[in-house]
């Protein structure tokens, strides 16, 4: 008999879960955007996220999708993957106490600037201290928001798990993102730990390990899953859909086209990376060392949004058979005011010519990242592309020709989240049930 996954995605933008069958692959999947505040609630912030709103939205998801498609059949298993910083504070019973801290919120940079002078341990944790990171948001609130009694730090893509089993944890890969986890010795460094006034922190858990099994509760009394449904930890969104890549092919370079490009790869050797690669934990190789680098490619790309009868430049471009290049064609990074001028005063043919040289020009900063990948020890895998950007045939044909190598192309849109799926089915091997295409020049 088959058995029913689940993978949920909690993203930056959007939520997403999808329900896979170990034979059939996905039979349900669904998405809704992020609930977080939408307005200022003082200590809170817009970006913030109220715990409980996110646990009762995708039970909600959950239970649709498994009502549609799964014929009464449970879940055997779930795991999540998602963003690497947000969190929030829990009490003994895994209550929140304070609202979900967003990654992208930027109330810590004081506490950043201060940690970045005062230890910096980039060396060890492959990463340096942002505004971004789980270390400064953790000493922001020890400063603006202290606690009274002990409370526990939980990573917002694990609390689901957390939540519905009952137990506390934290994904390695997620643990990685803070800032202070000794990516090579595999454990926090105390005295980052000290410096951050880190608050109670959870143990770390692998991807793959089973975190408990599910309480009752209302997935329960909906039967989408019983107290027998296994929670899983899941962690970090990218090397978790770089992960399902890597079980077709051991040792892919993955180029997720989101709203930032995202090249991942993993490095078996100790090589020390160039600047600007993010070193981190991979999820299925322990004896690995995660590396990437993110490209700014949807803002890069925003100046080509110029309105036309049918839409717009951009895309036009993207849904044309080929976009059109000149032989020789310079492609250096233009400054966006001065793309935005030249598209001002241009003709649409000249401004198609324009928009593609964009193209290739950000192209190039990809290959630029795949030699840094290369000389930071990443052996040279084939190449997949996933992400909103790679739909575009003709802007991955381009991208295959500037790279002059094919690209594979994974058609899941919810990679993460069917990587979720497949952590929490212990990992089977259910990539003939993905469709992949290969694009060349």
């Amino acid at each position: 008999m088959s058995e029913l996954f689940c993978g949920i995605d909690v993203g930056s933008t959007n939520i997403k879960v999808i329900l896979v069958d170990d034979r059939r692959g996905v039979i349900a999947r669904r998405h809704r955007p992020t609930p977080r505040l939408g307005q200022d609630h003082p200590p809170a912030r817009a970006g913030d996220v109220e715990p409980h709103v996110l646990i009762h939205a995708l039970e909600d998801m959950i239970v649709d999708a498994w009502q549609a498609a799964a014929g009464g059949q449970p879940i055997a298993a779930i795991a999540a993957a998602g963003v690497g910083e947000d969190g929030f504070l829990v009490d003994a019973g895994l209550r929140p106490l304070t609202t979900a801290i967003a990654w992208f919120d930027s109330r810590a940079e004081t506490e950043a600037t201060w940690l970045a002078s005062a230890c910096d341990r980039s060396a060890d944790t492959g990463l340096s201290f942002e505004p971004t990171r789980t270390a400064a948001k953790w000493l922001w609130l020890a400063r603006h928001q202290p606690m009274e009694a002990p409370a526990t730090w939980i990573a917002l893509t694990d609390y689901p798990a957390a939540w519905w089993a009952g137990e506390t944890f934290m994904s390695e890969t997620l643990a990685a993102r803070t800032a202070c986890y000794d990516i090579s010795g595999r454990a926090f460094l105390p005295e980052l730990l000290l410096a951050a006034q880190a608050p109670t922190l959870p143990p770390v858990r692998m991807a793959g390990e089973i975190v408990g099994q599910m309480l009752p509760g209302r997935l329960t009394r909906s039967g989408a899953a019983t107290t027998a449904t296994r929670l899983v930890a899941g962690g970090h969104d990218h090397p978790v859909a770089a992960s399902v890549a890597d079980l077709m092919s051991p040792g892919a370079v993955v180029d997720s086209l989101g709203t930032a490009e995202v090249v991942y790869a993993e490095a078996e050797s100790p090589a020390p990376p160039r600047p600007g690669i993010v070193r981190s934990v991979p999820v299925l190789h322990r004896s690995r060392e995660a590396r990437f680098k993110v490209f700014e490619f949807s803002a890069t790309l925003a100046v080509l949004r110029v309105p036309t009868p049918g839409g717009d430049l951009l895309g036009e471009l993207l849904a044309a058979d080929h976009i059109p290049l000149d032989n020789g064609a310079r492609t250096d990074m233009m400054a966006p005011q001065d793309i935005a001028e030249a598209l001002g005063g241009a003709d649409p043919q000249e401004a198609r010519r324009i928009a593609a040289r964009l193209l290739v020009a950000a192209t190039e900063v990809t290959a630029d990242i795949l030699d840094d990948l290369a000389a930071s020890g990443i052996d040279s895998g084939p190449l997949y592309a996933t992400g909103g950007w790679s739909r575009s045939d003709s802007l991955m044909r381009l991208r295959a020709t500037a790279l002059n190598r094919p690209i594979r192309r994974i058609g899941e849109p919810e990679l993460a989240a069917f990587g979720a799926a497949l952590i929490a089915g212990a990992r089977p091997d259910l990539s003939p049930l993905l469709k992949v295409s290969e694009i060349s020049a």
